[in-house]
């Protein structure tokens, strides 16, 4: 039986590690200092109300971005200066999760209110913003409401209206599509409680398809753009991977050799794709179609998985196994 080997992918960088996370930051800097000072960029009215460390940070049980030491945060609380930080080119077709937390005790009260959060690709200038979240009122008094756009001014709500002064846990994944204006963004949204183990199946909005021109996604970016807004953010990552518990510092130089993770045939053409690791453990599956929805996620111990379902074509394959999480595109035939 021919099989394709780990250490074959790796050579063909069709496997990724989930190493540590592409950006990580804690605001654990000094309350008042502005955070271009600490590796943000002013791209936009720079100097003009600067984004300010603010004190205390933000809570959330079970996020690993969450009360970390010092307990400090952002405070987007004004119109003015916007500012991004860099987490490197991504330009492989795959996820992208950027989570952050957010309290907020007033925003905008423009009706579709305003965004404060965004992903952005610095060659194209500050104007071009994808993966726009928005903060606006809600339809109850005293309550507000979070939206997405991919790139428009008009975003789509999260049907749930949230609590002013609570702390919540969002996360945007922005999935990178071979093709023309075809990458997709979709958010999702948690309060304390909720299980933050796995990829929810349906997201609180998406995903919705570009149809602006595609960027690379390079940096994070946090937005000011009315006077009335209080808005905190704070625990912000971003991964290639879904990873809210913990930042994964696995490498390639820590993983045992004896319980290699393998994938095979590919492509597949009898309907299963087969999955080893010498330890048998359980095994998380997911994967995705071209447009970044997914179409299959459980959770397995045995050795392969049916995919006979899908229609023959391209897929992203996420597996988590032994602590090590690794992506991969495969073809169905």
């Amino acid at each position: 039986m021919k099989k394709i080997y780990l250490f074959i992918l790796l050579c063909m960088s069709s496997f990724t590690f989930a190493s540590s996370p592409l950006l990580v930051e804690d605001f654990n800097y000094k309350a008042g200092d502005s955070i271009t000072n600490h590796g943000w960029n002013g791209h936009s009215s720079a100097g003009t109300n600067p984004i300010l460390v603010t004190s205390p940070g933000l809570t959330f049980a079970g996020y690993v971005g969450s009360n970390v030491d010092p307990s400090l945060a952002a405070g987007v609380n004004n119109t003015g200066e916007k500012d991004d930080k860099y987490f490197g080119e991504q330009t492989a077709a795959g996820p992208i999760y950027s989570s952050f937390l957010v309290n907020a005790t007033a925003t905008s009260t423009s009706a579709n209110g305003d965004c404060f959060f965004h992903i952005w690709d610095p060659t194209q200038g500050p104007t071009v913003m994808r993966c726009k979240v928005y903060m606006a009122n809600g339809l109850t008094a005293d309550k507000m409401k979070l939206g997405l756009s991919y790139s428009t001014t008009t975003p789509t709500f999260y049907s749930t209206e949230l609590n002013f002064g609570e702390t919540y846990l969002c996360v945007i994944k922005y999935m990178v599509v071979d093709g023309l204006l075809n990458d997709q963004t979709s958010l999702y949204v948690f309060k304390t409680g909720d299980d933050l183990s796995t990829e929810p199946l349906t997201p609180a909005v998406g995903p919705l398809t570009g149809t602006a021109a595609d960027i690379v996604p390079t940096s994070v970016s946090l937005r000011q753009g009315n006077a009335t807004e209080r808005i905190t953010i704070d625990g912000i990552r971003v991964k290639t991977f879904w990873q809210l518990n913990k930042d994964d510092a696995t490498s390639i130089n820590s993983i045992n050799a004896n319980n290699i993770l393998e994938f095979y045939p590919n492509p597949v053409t009898d309907g299963y794709l087969n999955l080893t690791n010498s330890g048998n453990s359980t095994k998380s599956v997911e994967i995705f179609d071209v447009v970044g929805k997914k179409v299959l996620s459980q959770l397995t111990l045995l050795s392969r998985v049916d995919v006979s379902a899908l229609n023959a074509g391209i897929y992203v394959l996420n597996v988590t196994a032994d602590n090590q999480t690794r992506s991969s595109r495969f073809v169905v035939k």
